[in-house]
């Protein structure tokens, strides 16, 4: 996969001048589609202006609001160099900033050993998270093109608004793909992880898993009166991981952003039942997922593309040091049930975000630190790079 110099120029004079805009490119596809679209008055960002302009939208996993922010595709990377050119204008930056310290160790076993006793007693799954935290002096498009060239079988994207901040992202997991014309609707129940490489048979914990997410999305559609059809269960790989996967779809009478957010957060990122594990992450991780485990995708001539917004990095530009370049968190999340084994699911969010942590530190490995390196030195968030 390729970028021209014209979208790169476009990508980096919205990272510099702080416009919304996304980078992406759909499964099946190495075509990257750039679009940009400046904030008016309100210093907003909304993603659904009407029922009929094509955007892109991200949302954040605890979103309980119908606002979605995201970019309208206003201007392609020669309009919006050539608005660069004619304005001299730089725009609010957002208000939420990445993480400086990581997840410590002594604080995921905390929330395990609080969430497994629940788990015993009552049954279900929580999902507990955790975020790496990296330092690299690689630069964004670079990252994500690196990212992005390792496989087309997932949703790629970069993004910034006002509202979420710099996201990218390679996420395999559909959440609602929609078609207008024949009022049909796909999803997936996408659960249970190893590593690629591991040809045993399935054990009862991820199968269970597998099926709670199943039987979520299922139940979730026929209360909305559609006609849902299940197909039989399959593995899907990613990387250096693989998952079970039941693939859904369903026909009628449908609301698409409506159900989006019926469905997400799915059990897959949350747990189940779903209040209960929100209650749960909500007391016990020590960070804010912010647009993890969230739904990420586009609006393209009236039908949605959208996707659970996983493997992804949250980044903000920064000085570590004498050194700029781009503080980083990591997110990756496991599901916790009754006989979850701790190391094994501390282990799965390594095995997540290993592939995305070499990237970040580049092919030499020089690029970038992480751990405790961050958290003894001094490290300070810009509002925008300070040489691009």
């Amino acid at each position: 996969m390729k970028i021209d110099e014209l979208t790169r120029d476009a990508v980096n004079a919205c990272l510099n001048r702080r416009i919304p805009f996304v980078l992406y490119a759909l499964p099946g596809t190495d075509r990257l589609v750039f679009y940009a679209s400046p904030v008016g008055e309100t210093g907003m960002s909304p993603a659904f202006v009407d029922d009929s302009t094509d955007c892109f939208f991200i949302n954040f996993f605890d979103n309980d609001e119908a606002y979605t922010p995201g970019v309208k595709f206003s201007l392609d990377a020669e309009a919006l160099l050539q608005l660069c050119k004619a304005r001299s204008f730089c725009q609010p930056c957002a208000e939420i900033r990445p993480r400086i310290s990581a997840t410590f160790r002594a604080s995921y076993h905390e929330a395990f050993s609080r969430i497994i006793p629940r788990l015993k007693s009552d049954g279900g799954k929580t999902v507990l998270s955790r975020h790496r935290t990296v330092f690299t002096k690689r630069l964004p498009v670079d990252i994500v093109m690196d990212y992005f060239s390792l496989t087309d079988s997932t949703f790629r994207y970069l993004c910034y608004t006002p509202e979420t901040g710099i996201w990218f992202g390679s996420t395999p997991e559909i959440l609602l793909e929609s078609d207008a014309k024949s009022r049909e609707v796909r999803t997936m129940a996408l659960a249970g992880t190893r590593r690629s490489d591991d040809d045993a048979s399935w054990d009862e914990k991820n199968l269970y898993e597998q099926s709670i997410v199943a039987d979520f999305i299922a139940e979730t559609l026929k209360k909305e009166g559609l006609d849902v059809t299940i197909d039989d269960l399959s593995e899907r790989r990613f990387l250096n991981i693989k998952h079970l996967c039941t693939e859904i779809s369903a026909r009628g009478d449908i609301d698409v952003v409506d159900l989006m957010q019926e469905l997400s957060p799915t059990p897959a990122v949350a747990g189940y039942p779903r209040d209960e594990a929100l209650e749960e992450i909500s007391r016990y991780e020590t960070h804010r997922r912010n647009c993890y485990g969230g739904y990420v995708g586009v609006r393209i001539d009236g039908n949605y593309h959208s996707y659970v917004n996983l493997r992804c990095c949250f980044m903000a530009p920064a000085v570590f040091g004498k050194t700029s370049g781009w503080l980083c968190n990591l997110y990756a999340g496991g599901g916790i049930v009754a006989d979850s084994i701790e190391e094994d699911e501390w282990n799965e969010t390594n095995a997540k975000t290993e592939v995305l942590a070499k990237v970040l530190s580049g092919a030499d490995g020089s690029f970038a630190v992480e751990g405790t390196m961050i958290n003894s030195g001094s490290i300070e968030i810009l509002d925008a790079p300070m040489v691009y």
